[in-house]
């Protein structure tokens, strides 16, 4: 299989200090992408250690695994939600867990090349599912079916859009002279009550708020922090990466509130300037720690 260009991992040597990953530890990459997180957990934990990689989005596990065939057993990928990793890894080894990371961050392969509708830069069927096996609702049955009142409370919660009512107003008067089944469609209805200004294209908040709801994507890491916390035992370490103000005050208030678990660190760490320089998405990365008590 040739590989695809690979996604570049985030805040790669902090996440290296904050875990301190050892000789012989087992570690749960949650969300695997490409392997680029991966690939450094398996070079630390050597031939001793296990590194179970978790993704949801099932076209991301044979790229991960060409990436890293050369650990053989050390590396093992498998299908699912990293809110239950507890049986996905119990499925796989009985060892305790050492180390968790979760970076909430999606690969620039599934965004770009995987055709599912995460990005409006090309013109594909509006799906935004992770994994489309998954029974539930795509993008494009939320906005041909949900309310204006729905879509509204979607865009400005998830999306922190200011003009949430008016582009659930005009998706609404679309859809009733056709389906909006591309995202082409959607990106040019929103364009047509924002239009351009600046860098930030106006459908992006919107992309981002309907890839939330899709997924449910804040109930799943809520749901995910509490099954890891319960499931790791004293002196793991957990990091998570996030992307945006919805998933960082999520992650920050569990901590700080959580009796389970202890911060590692008072303040999230960010990436530094020569990151941002080399890779620009992860300019709005910031990185917590919490060991279990």
């Amino acid at each position: 299989m040739e590989l695809a260009p690979l996604h570049r991992p985030v805040l790669l040597q902090e996440v290296r200090v904050g875990l301190d990953v050892k000789p012989g530890n087992v570690v749960v990459d949650g969300t695997l992408g490409d392997g680029g997180h991966s690939e450094m957990f398996c070079e630390l934990v050597g031939p001793t250690g296990l590194v179970i990689g978790v993704d949801r989005d099932p076209e991301a596990l044979p790229i991960a695994e060409k990436r890293l065939e050369r650990f053989g057993s050390t590396f093992v990928a498998t299908h699912g939600n990293f809110k239950n990793i507890p049986e996905l890894v119990a499925a796989i080894t009985k060892r305790p867990v050492d180390r968790v990371l979760l970076d909430l961050g999606w690969s620039t392969t599934q965004f770009m090349m995987r055709g599912r509708g995460f990005s409006f830069m090309t013109n594909e069927p509006l799906d935004m599912r992770f994994d489309p096996s998954e029974e539930t609702e795509s993008a494009a049955d939320l906005v041909n079916s949900a309310s204006r009142d729905e879509l509204t409370r979607i865009f400005r919660r998830y999306g922190e859009e200011s003009r949430s009512e008016q582009i659930a107003a005009a998706i609404v008067t679309a859809r009733a002279n056709e389906p909006i089944t591309t995202t082409q469609q959607l990106a040019n209805i929103v364009v047509g009550i924002a239009p351009r200004h600046g860098k930030l294209h106006p459908a992006t908040q919107i992309f981002q708020a309907l890839r939330i709801a899709v997924n449910d994507e804040l109930r799943v890491l809520s749901d995910a922090l509490d099954a890891i916390t319960n499931f790791i035992p004293t002196g793991a370490r957990v990091a998570i990466i996030t992307f945006h103000s919805l998933e960082d005050r999520i992650v920050k208030r569990f901590i700080a509130d959580d009796p389970r678990v202890e911060a590692m660190t008072k303040k999230p760490i960010i990436p530094t300037d020569e990151e941002i320089r080399d890779n620009p998405r992860s300019r709005s990365s910031k990185l917590r720690f919490f060991e279990k008590k």
